[in-house]
């Protein structure tokens, strides 16, 4: 106690130093704590925003990439689905060759006359109906002058006939066209007449010679007379139109629309049947 009042003022001079070290510290903590809060109160959202970006980019790339990858995927698919597609137009193509073929050998083992199956394969370019190309010709036994008929359901139709020939290809003159004569007959009452086509661009045909006594109805069936050596008696050729009576003849003209729809036809098939050559040569006889 003593020590102490007698060095008194040492020791308030050490305990004031002290006490000024004291509260500097504790000011300075403070402005050091303050200063920091400034900087992060400023500093944090700008750090967030980047962070917020930073994520946003990393999700995009992300995104980006598995979106190529999508696209190249989806490319694939596209590709087996196209190859897929083709693939069923041709089990569907097959299929109708596959019904279209074995009608044709139910049609044909309904034929009458040994016959050639042939498909069209062309038309006269400079007029569709003038005449027809097939796909069989001398190398598969096909001749001048023989038949061609189809089916139209379940009857057998006239075409033409053939009328010229190549080693793999021949020429049909149809029953459509102007130059083609085919006799034929009202299937109902008998009466003959001489059918062949309007003009070289219409599918329908004029029966001429015909009794005016014929009675002719709309619908009535024409068919093949079996006159002129060519055509088999009976096949089916068209159906009666109209009629017209020609007051300064003895004759009535009649529109038959034919029963084969050629803009349609496909398949036929050439009769083996050729013309009796005694009954050419009177025609030709009678034609000099």
């Amino acid at each position: 106690m003593e020590f102490i009042i007698r060095h008194k003022t040492i020791i308030s001079f050490i305990s004031f130093t002290l006490f000024c070290l004291i509260s500097l510290t504790a000011h300075t903590s403070s402005t050091i704590n303050s200063i920091e809060g400034l900087l992060h109160l400023f500093v944090v959202p700008f750090q967030q925003g980047y962070e917020a970006l930073q994520s946003g980019v990393r999700r995009f790339w992300v995104g980006f990439t598995e979106l190529g990858e999508l696209r190249d995927e989806l490319q694939r698919t596209r590709q087996k689905l196209m190859k897929y597609e083709q693939i069923a137009d041709e089990l569907t193509e097959l299929k109708k060759e596959n019904e279209r073929l074995r009608h044709q050998l139910q049609m044909a083992s309904r034929l009458e006359y040994e016959s050639i199956p042939a498909r069209v394969i062309s038309r006269d370019p400079d007029n569709w109906y003038r005449t027809i190309i097939l796909d069989r010709g001398s190398a598969d036994g096909v001749k001048n002058n023989m038949p061609v008929v189809a089916y139209s359901g379940a009857e057998k139709a006239v075409i033409g006939k053939i009328i010229d020939v190549r080693s793999r290809v021949s020429r049909v003159i149809p029953i459509i066209a102007p130059e083609m004569k085919l006799g034929v007959m009202l299937q109902s009452s008998r009466y003959p007449g001489l059918l062949h086509g309007i003009s070289s661009n219409s599918i329908l045909c004029v029966m001429d010679y015909v009794s005016k006594s014929a009675l002719v109805k709309f619908g009535d069936q024409v068919i093949t007379s079996g006159q002129g050596g060519i055509f088999p008696q009976g096949l089916s050729v068209g159906k009666v139109l109209r009629s017209e009576i020609m007051e300064a003849s003895a004759y009535q003209r009649v529109i038959v629309i034919p029963t084969v729809d050629y803009e349609k036809l496909e398949d036929v098939f050439i009769l083996k049947k050729e013309p009796d050559a005694e009954f050419l040569e009177l025609l030709k006889s009678a034609g000099n």
